[in-house]
């Protein structure tokens, strides 16, 4: 009998694949799925395993299954963008500088409206914390012989992700946590050059600083601009 961490392999395996080729057009919108005899045929998976990848993809937007219809591909309006996997497919399948561009401008709302939250209501605790990473991304990038951007890049997204926490909403906190493993996954394939790195420092040292002086419209602006330096770099 196949193993629970086999079914869940097979399982993913069946939801990325379905997934992938919606999102590249081989399944058109209000084009309807091969039968499941057919696709667990193609796909090597039993019948049970291909009916939970299909509710998933369901729960995700991408189709949705009717009596006597079969599950059917829905147009891109009603697809969960914010989804992880849906967030990381995007990623995988359209262009890049596109991609990053949508992440961009969401991550300029959501983070600098966090950082202005963050600034109003964040615990000695919490900016203890943020100055305590933004230390260590400092020395991080000081020290040529042990710096490697993986972890440099880990250290830089709990800086954001402990701003979403100070900023004490819940909802923007959860937006925030929803696009991240997105945001390290795009910016794997992004630049690692520590001179951007270096570039992008004083920006973080911005935020943290009038964070920390509890003044919410300059840690706004230091975040907005640190979102307009990003954006340069995409686009150039």
């Amino acid at each position: 009998m196949p193993t629970k961490a086999y079914h869940r392999k097979l399982y993913q395996y069946v939801v990325e694949e379905i997934g992938h080729q919606i999102m590249q057009g081989h399944y058109g919108i209000g084009d309807v799925l091969p039968t499941e005899d057919r696709l667990s045929e193609e796909m090597q998976v039993s019948r049970g395993v291909l009916r939970e990848a299909i509710q998933v993809l369901a729960q995700k937007g991408l189709v949705q299954t009717r009596p006597r219809v079969g599950s059917q591909v829905l147009p891109r309006k009603n697809w969960n963008l914010f989804d992880p996997d849906v967030l990381v497919w995007r990623l995988q399948i359209e262009d890049k500088t596109t991609f990053l561009k949508d992440v961009t401008e969401v991550r300029r709302l959501i983070e600098s409206e966090a950082a202005k939250q963050a600034a109003r209501r964040a615990t000695a605790i919490e900016i203890s914390e943020i100055k305590s990473i933004l230390n260590q991304l400092k020395e991080m990038l000081n020290d040529q012989t042990t710096y490697k951007y993986d972890a440099y890049l880990a250290l830089d997204i709990r800086f954001h992700t402990m701003i979403l926490e100070a900023s004490h909403n819940d909802l923007l906190a959860q937006i925030g946590r929803t696009i991240r493993d997105a945001v390290h996954q795009a910016r794997q394939i992004d630049t690692s050059d520590v001179v951007v790195q270096k570039e992008s420092w004083p920006y973080h040292a911005a935020i943290a600083e009038h964070i920390e002086k509890k003044n919410p419209e300059a840690a706004y602006a230091a975040s907005l601009a640190m979102f307009d330096n990003i954006w340069q770099h995409i686009v150039q």
